[in-house]
């Protein structure tokens, strides 16, 4: 299917032809909008985008060796003297020819790109729901996937590509046949979310909770909560939120709110919420789905752990009950589910049970998961590996200290704090009661992989938490002695 017509280019983005043959010559179309020359085909159109470590404006000539047949960029001063040539490559039994390719210069590369993935969007009436929030977002968002799943085909966020590039780039994979859509938005400035939202034109919106995240740029608990009202703000009349009643913004959210407004949540607050939670170290949570108007609670029963888990479920079942879908056929779709890489993982080597959470961390997400060390081990010897917190600004080293003060507060039996921020943790656990034999600190991953291979033994139950900038993934590889991260052996389970 092609997604444009090169006239509808010109007329969406407002570019002007820098060089090779005017594109309103071609017949050709557009198949696809490409912004990594290594994955240019023919029938592309390139766009050049620019950023703080790389320039698609190197690439250009190297797309178009590709087969693509132009190309978007910002500066046009280095392309104003280059010979285009695209050549086409067989496909599928007939020749495309060769072509002039042609070069369109746009004052923001960016931008045009985003203009294009909203166009497109516009092009369908399907149901989109938008996720944002503090924690849990990819998890969430991977949740609602598999509840809409039971009756739709539904078009997802790989993996976390929730920005002003994902986004669009999630949406030009829409085709005709998705009947819905679940796109993640990860936001770390004002004015973020509504610019996503422009794009995307959710017609449900999810807000999973508001904590301190990225605080180095939102400057308080507060920034980041506007942040995400910018979600609620943008839903129209005819839209439905989602949000958390156990968070503290809940009533000004809902009360700002312009649509339906559906709760979730762990307290009888909240519309649709969870009852008789049970862990279980090997089969996961159980618990009742309570959604409104249905006098039976369907059972729930996720390969997960964790009360913030079952948050997240929640969430994602009220998406489908907004949708229409029965209890069971949630229920279906929570138990499909598996914790993405990286998030919550629970894999078993040599006896030892380990909590792979590697990929983030926030204060609340760090709690959330010393929690759930604390649950699995708790007839068992518990370590914590936990590793800085990044983007918290001023605030930093006192919110790590609290992490250590409460780890303390849920008797871990052991801390390995890595990094430079994670002296404060070590502070703070010493502060909450934890002897200092118990408390071993490393200046990095590596190191805290070597401390913790010497550390742990059969039985025990090991947390690996951090920034994804402190690659805490090197500790995963030293417990489960395979590279790159990968989880094999005899006895290894992921749940996970």
């Amino acid at each position: 299917m092609a997604l444009f017509t090169v006239q509808e280019i010109l007329e969406i983005t407002g570019a002007r032809v820098v060089t090779g043959q005017d594109p309103r010559q071609l017949r050709g179309a557009i198949r696809r909008i490409c912004t990594d020359s290594r994955e240019a085909r023919p029938g592309d159109l390139f766009v050049a985008l620019l950023g703080e470590r790389f320039d698609g404006h190197e690439f250009v000539e190297a797309a178009f060796g590709r087969g693509a047949m132009g190309a978007i960029v910002q500066d046009r001063s280095r392309f104003t003297n280059m010979r285009t040539s695209a050549t086409g490559q067989p496909g599928r039994g007939r020749s495309m020819g060769a072509q002039r390719a042609f070069v369109l210069e746009v004052p923001n590369s960016l931008l045009a790109y985003q203009q294009l993935a909203a166009h497109h969007r516009r092009r369908f009436h399907h149901p989109v729901v938008a996720v944002t929030g503090s924690n849990g977002k990819t998890t969430t968002k991977e949740m609602v996937a598999r509840v809409l799943e039971q009756r739709w085909n539904v078009l997802k966020t790989e993996g976390n590509l929730n920005n002003r590039i994902g986004v669009p780039h999630t949406l030009f994979r829409l085709t005709p046949r998705h009947q819905a859509a679940v796109v993640e938005m990860g936001v770390d400035q004002r004015g973020q979310t509504a610019q996503l939202c422009e794009i995307a034109r959710p017609t449900i919106g999810l807000i999973t909770n508001i904590g301190p995240d990225h605080l180095e740029f939102f400057g308080s608990l507060e920034g980041s909560a506007q942040a995400k009202a910018e979600l609620v703000d943008f839903m129209p009349a005819d839209g439905a939120l989602v949000l958390n009643a156990d968070d503290r913004y809940f009533d000004e959210f809902a009360a700002r709110a312009r649509c339906q407004v559906l709760s979730f949540g762990l307290t009888n607050r909240a519309q649709v919420r969870a009852v008789g939670v049970a862990q279980d170290s090997r089969r996961g949570v159980t618990f009742g789905l309570v959604l409104p108007d249905r006098k039976r609670h369907s059972l729930v029963t996720m390969r997960t752990y964790g009360t913030h888990n079952v948050c997240n479920a929640l969430a994602a079942a009220s998406v489908g009950h907004l949708l229409g879908l029965s209890g069971s056929a949630i229920a279906d779709g929570l138990a499909s589910f598996r914790p993405t890489s990286m998030r919550s993982q629970v894999v078993v080597r040599d006896g030892i049970r380990i909590i792979n959470d590697c990929y983030n961390a926030n204060p609340a997400s760090m709690r959330a998961a010393i929690d759930v060390l604390a649950e699995l081990g708790a007839t068992a010897r518990t370590v914590a590996v936990l590793g800085d917190m990044l983007e918290l600004g001023s605030d930093a080293f006192h919110l790590h200290r609290e992490v250590g003060e409460y780890l303390a507060g849920r008797r871990v039996s052991y801390l390995i704090a890595t990094g430079d921020l994670g002296k404060s943790i070590a502070e703070g656990a010493r502060a909450g009661g934890m002897a200092h034999g118990q408390i071993l600190e490393a200046t990095d991953s590596s190191r805290a992989a070597v401390a913790t291979k010497e550390l742990v033994h059969r039985g025990d139950v090991v947390l690996v938490k951090g920034s994804r900038g402190m690659r805490m993934e090197r500790v995963m590889e030293a417990l489960t002695e395979t590279p790159n991260g990968s989880i094999t052996g005899r006895r290894t389970r992921s749940c996970e």
